[in-house]
């Protein structure tokens, strides 16, 4: 097992996941999003914009039954790791991606996954995945109020790298305000989930405790 090599890690819905081998090589892609134009008397102009979403990639393989090169010392089945990023990226679900000794730690997509089995490693899978910078954008809202506009200031909310669970028994303190916020990331979703739960709530919304929800 190598004890001073870099370490690639998954984390997302829950689980940390190491990759047992190291690629022998990842690439970091960086592009620019600038506009140009040509200007009479001037030439071309450029107006510098915010740069695209970094892209990573890689190509490794999982191995069947470990050898001296892995990063652990106990791999998983190379279909527990298949599985959980195919999970992920059928879920849309976002990623933390950790390389040490890179200062890398982003959150990511994945925006291609391929694997494949060669004939002379039968169990053990070869693949290749590339993931995609992730930006979370909340949208600024407008208040009309007396014939004035009041626009609330930008927030950056915190990625949510959870699968949301179909139903949610509520406990001691919750509320309709606290599980919107919880698993929408958006308290407006109250409304909602009360609507999807009035045979079970009944006509106070306050008296949930204990009551299994639906999550819309």
């Amino acid at each position: 097992m190598k004890s001073n090599a870099y370490q690639i890690w998954f984390e997302a819905d829950g689980m940390k996941l190491q990759i047992p081998v190291n690629p022998e090589s990842f690439k970091v892609q960086k592009s620019g999003n600038n506009d140009s134009f040509t200007i009479v008397g001037l030439g071309e102009a450029t107006v510098i914009s915010d740069p695209k979403a970094v892209k990573i990639s890689f190509s490794s393989f999982f191995p069947k039954t470990y050898f001296p090169g892995c990063n652990v010392q106990k791999p998983l089945m190379p279909h527990f790791y298949i599985t959980a990023i195919s999970s992920w990226m059928n879920e849309k679900i976002p990623i933390r991606l950790y390389i040490t000794k890179c200062d890398i730690v982003r959150y990511m997509t994945i925006e291609d996954f391929s694997y494949s089995q060669s004939g002379g490693d039968v169990g053990s899978y070869n693949y290749s995945i590339t993931f995609k910078e992730y930006r979370a954008i909340r949208v600024r809202q407008i208040n009309i109020n007396n014939k004035k506009a009041n626009v609330s200031k930008n927030q950056t909310s915190r990625v949510n790298t959870q699968k949301k669970p179909k139903t949610y028994t509520a406990k001691s303190g919750d509320t309709l305000y606290k599980i919107a916020k919880k698993y929408y990331g958006d308290d407006s979703y109250k409304s909602k989930i009360y609507d999807a739960n009035k045979k079970v709530i009944g006509s106070n919304p306050n008296d949930i405790e204990g009551k299994t929800l639906t999550l819309p």
